[in-house]
C-alpha cells in the first residue's frame, strides 16, 4: 500500500479515546495519593505536647470537684441508681480525666498497658484502673466499689 492509497474495504482505523477518560484517570491517582496522604498524616506518631503545669490554686479546684465527683459515683451505687459495674467505669474515667486535666497526659484514651508502660509517674493510675477493671469488665459485678473509691480518691488527693 502506498501513501495516498485508501484503506482496503473493511478495514478501520482504531476510534481514539475520549479526553475526558485522561482527566478520569489523573482524578483517579491523585485520589489515590491523597488517600496514602491522608492514611500516613492520620496514623504518624503525635509529637508529646508539653502540658503547662495547673496553678497551685486551680490544682486544689480540680481536687476538690474530682474527690466531690467520685464521692457522688458512691453515693449513687450505694443508693441503688447504677450498677457495680457503671459505677467502676465512673470512677475510671474520673481518673482518667483529672489525671487529663492535671498533666495533659491523655490517659482516657489509654489501656491499662499503656499507663503501665508510661513509667512511674503513671503507675498510680494504672494501679486504680487496674484494681476497677475486674468490677468494669468481670463477669459477675463485683462489690470492690468502696475500696476502688478510696484509692481513686488517693490519687486525686496526691496527684501533681
Amino acid at each position: 500500500m502506498h501513501a495516498g492509497d485508501a484503506p482496503p474495504p473493511g478495514f478501520y482505523a482504531p476510534d481514539p479515546y475520549a479526553g475526558r477518560w485522561l482527566w478520569v484517570g489523573i482524578a483517579v491517582l491523585a485520589l489515590v495519593a491523597l488517600w496514602y496522604a491522608f492514611v500516613w498524616w492520620s496514623t504518624r506518631e503525635r509529637k508529646v505536647a508539653q502540658a503547662t503545669p495547673v496553678a497551685a490554686d486551680r490544682l486544689a479546684e480540680l481536687r476538690a470537684e474530682y474527690t466531690h465527683r467520685i464521692d457522688a459515683v458512691l453515693v449513687r451505687a450505694a443508693a441503688g441508681q447504677v450498677s457495680q459495674r457503671r459505677a467502676h467505669q465512673q470512677l475510671s474515667v474520673l481518673v482518667r480525666h483529672f489525671v487529663q486535666e492535671v498533666s495533659g497526659i491523655e490517659a482516657p484514651t489509654m489501656t491499662l498497658t499503656e499507663l503501665s508502660e508510661r513509667g512511674p509517674r503513671l503507675t498510680p493510675v494504672s494501679e486504680v484502673v487496674g484494681a476497677l477493671y475486674p468490677g468494669e469488665f468481670g463477669p459477675r459485678e463485683t462489690a470492690t466499689l468502696v475500696g476502688a473509691g478510696t484509692v481513686a480518691k488517693q490519687v486525686v488527693a496526691r496527684w501533681s
